[in-house]
C-alpha cells in the first residue's frame, strides 16, 4: 500500500511540476508592461502600500501646517496627487482584472478539456467492461447501468440539456414571483 501512496505522490508532484512550469512559460512569454502592471498591483494591494499613504498624506499635512505652508488648506496639490492617484490605480486595477480574468478563463477551459477526455477514458472503460461481461456470461441484467454509460456523451447536448433545465428555472420562479399574493385579514 505505501508503494502505491508513493506512486500517486510522485504523480501528483509531476503533475504540479508541469503545471508550474507551464505557468513560469506563459508569465515569462506575457508582454513586459502587463508583467509590470501584475508586479504593480502586487505591491498596491498590501498593508505597507496602505501605510506609506497614510504617512505621506498625514506628513503632508502636518508639513504644510506647521512648517512650510506651500499647499495650504483644503490642500489643493495632495487633492490632485490623491486624484491622480487613484484614476491610476484603478486602471492598474482593471488591467489586472482583466488578466486574471483571462488566466481563470485558461484554467476554465483547460480542466474542461480534462473532463472531456476522462469522458472518453472512462466510456472507453466502460465498453471494456461491458465486452469482458459478455465474453464471460454475465447475465445483461448485471450489467444494465454499465452499458447505459458504455456511450459516447455528446458535450453539446449537455449543453443543451443545462440551457433548457435553465430557461425552465427561470420560468419557474419568474412564476413564482409574479403570482398575486392573496390578502391578508
Amino acid at each position: 500500500m505505501d508503494h502505491v501512496n508513493d506512486h500517486i505522490a510522485q504523480v501528483t508532484y509531476r503533475n504540479i511540476e508541469n503545471i508550474l512550469c507551464a505557468e513560469d512559460v506563459r508569465r515569462n512569454n506575457t508582454q513586459l508592461l502587463y508583467r509590470a502592471v501584475a508586479k504593480v498591483t502586487q505591491a498596491c494591494g498590501t498593508v505597507g502600500f496602505l501605510a506609506l499613504n497614510a504617512f505621506i498624506f498625514i506628513g503632508w499635512i502636518v508639513f504644510n501646517e506647521l512648517i512650510v505652508k506651500f499647499d495650504p488648506f483644503p490642500y489643493t496639490l495632495l487633492l490632485f496627487g490623491v486624484s491622480l492617484e487613484a484614476i491610476f490605480l484603478s486602471v492598474l486595477i482593471l488591467i489586472s482584472q482583466n488578466m486574471a480574468a483571462a488566466e481563470s478563463e485558461r484554467r476554465h477551459h483547460l480542466d474542461l478539456q480534462m473532463n472531456l477526455l476522462s469522458e472518453r477514458e472512462i466510456t472507453a472503460l466502460m465498453r471494456l467492461v461491458v465486452h469482458m461481461a459478455e465474453k464471460n456470461g454475465i447475465p445483461d441484467e448485471k450489467t444494465e447501468e454499465v452499458r447505459a454509460f458504455a456511450h459516447e456523451t455528446d458535450p453539446a447536448g449537455v449543453l443543451h440539456q443545462i440551457v433548457r433545465a435553465e430557461h425552465r428555472h427561470r420560468l419557474v420562479v419568474a412564476g413564482e414571483t409574479a403570482q398575486p399574493r392573496a390578502k391578508s385579514g
